[in-house]
């Protein structure tokens, strides 16, 4: 009764059927026209408060009012901006849901198992304790990071629970390796293409990011020996396993020869695994071979789990470990300890592994459709992928995939440019694909069609 009144009375003053500023009937007045309880009525007007829609003012009652009229913009249109690092972030935020995001990291809602955190919460809610209305640990939630220790041993990787830190999720992680190693003017080895969000938190710090080719198993080391010899990098942001964008896995040869030169010019690696879970073969990571020496291993659950909990982590040399937590606790005092045992509970439900499976196998499915009706219809494949679920690919008749991501746009359909994830916003005919969305009839019939002149 409290939801029905609440959502009645906001699509009223939604749609201005009832004035902006007039009197709401009171709480008694209300309870008599409807024969219901005043109690039921006054829960209602405080979701209402709450929510932006009433104003309660003392001694004179509650007033329409309305979200919407406190200064709130209206979001700019992020499929026409011109795309940058972030349009790519906010295009899930501004997106019109009529559109069709074809890239987009966001997968559909029905391939995401929302029993998982249902289940999480209801466990959560039944062991409520007293610890709840205080600060948690700052490493984060102890069962969580012991869980972490067997998570990390089915990688080969060894830790004590004192070199793993919880995080709100991977990319604070990465932020607060930023600001303790970093420092202005910086030189680091970043993937080309790579992740774009970590290309803006360097810029934002007067980190300069220098470029490394991305091969199809791995960076290109080559590569690399040149630019370590030329800039002397302070550190290395990788992603190992199913990069994105480019679905690739580094190859065990290339991991280790990585660590050799890292060794050799004395340079951090930061190691982003967050599609660990969407890898269904056992490859070893940088962090296996290295065993947390030289490396810093971060992950998260919001690729798998949900990306509401904002839960990650970064584990890496004891030392290491202490300081960052220092660092976190000036930047946020501790992490979310509700969202982290949520996060704790949902894991060892005994459904998370079933859940994970029945994603890989559909994300099997749906990458080798999307690659095979690709290179039928023209395209030239990065790779094929072990996993996950991007394609990276680009059609040998398009010099650059702007041109593509303006022609998806008038039929509908939200494809990133390959520039926005690169650091310099350089043009490239390669764009990414999530196969999650490559069986959709409006993105086959584009797709199948680009070859053709724009105006075909």
């Amino acid at each position: 009764m409290v939801e029905q009144i609440v959502e009645q009375m906001k699509k009223l003053i939604d749609d201005d059927v009832v004035r902006h500023g007039s009197r709401a009937m009171s709480i008694r007045g209300f309870a008599r026209d409807h024969h219901i309880s005043a109690h039921t009525v006054a829960e209602a007007y405080e979701r209402l408060v709450a929510q932006g829609y009433f104003q309660s003012r003392p001694r004179s009652g509650f007033f329409i009012t309305s979200p919407h009229d406190y200064g709130t913009r209206t979001a700019e249109n992020d499929d026409d901006r011109e795309p940058d690092h972030l349009w790519q972030l906010r295009s899930h935020f501004t997106l019109p849901q009529q559109k069709l995001c074809a890239s987009s990291g966001r997968m559909p809602s029905d391939w995401i198992d929302g029993e998982l955190i249902k289940s999480g919460l209801k466990s959560l809610a039944a062991k409520v304790d007293s610890n709840l209305g205080q600060y948690g640990d700052p490493y984060g939630y102890g069962p969580l990071r012991n869980l972490l220790q067997a998570k990390l041993m089915g990688h080969g990787i060894h830790t004590q629970s004192e070199q793993i830190l919880l995080t709100n999720g991977a990319s604070q992680a990465a932020d607060l390796v930023i600001r303790h190693f970093l420092r202005r003017g910086d030189k680091v080895l970043v993937d080309d293409p790579g992740y774009f969000n970590l290309f803006s938190n360097l810029h934002q710090y007067g980190i300069r990011p220098i470029p490394l080719p991305r091969l199809p198993d791995g960076p290109d080391l080559d590569r690399l020996d040149a630019l370590a010899r030329e800039h002397k990098p302070v550190m290395m942001f990788t992603q190992s396993m199913l990069h994105a964008p480019t679905g690739s896995c580094i190859s065990p040869a290339n991991a280790h020869r990585l660590l050799k030169l890292a060794e050799q010019f004395d340079f951090r690696i930061v190691e982003n695994d967050v599609y660990c879970d969407m890898l269904g073969v056992q490859l070893p990571r940088i962090a296996t071979l290295d065993q947390l020496s030289r490396v810093l291993y971060v992950s998260s659950f919001s690729k798998t789990l949900s990306s509401a909990t904002r839960v990650g982590f970064i584990a890496g040399a004891t030392d290491v470990m202490r300081d960052l937590s220092s660092l976190k606790m000036v930047a946020s005092i501790t992490g979310s300890q509700i969202d982290e045992r949520l996060v704790y509970h949902a894991l060892t439900a005994g459904q998370y592994r079933r859940s994970v499976e029945r994603l890989r196998f559909r994300l099997a499915e749906s990458q080798q459709a999307a690659c095979d009706m690709l290179e039928g219809a023209g395209f030239d494949l990065f790779c094929r992928p072990l996993g996950g679920k991007f394609i990276w690919a680009r059609h040998p008749a398009i010099d650059d995939s702007e041109d593509i991501w303006r022609r998806a746009a008038t039929a509908g359909i939200l494809i990133a440019p390959g520039k926005v994830f690169r650091n310099n916003l350089q043009g490239t005919p390669w764009f990414r694909l999530n196969v999650a969305y490559s069986q959709e009839p409006a993105l086959v019939r584009f797709l199948s069609g680009l070859g053709l002149p724009a105006h075909a």
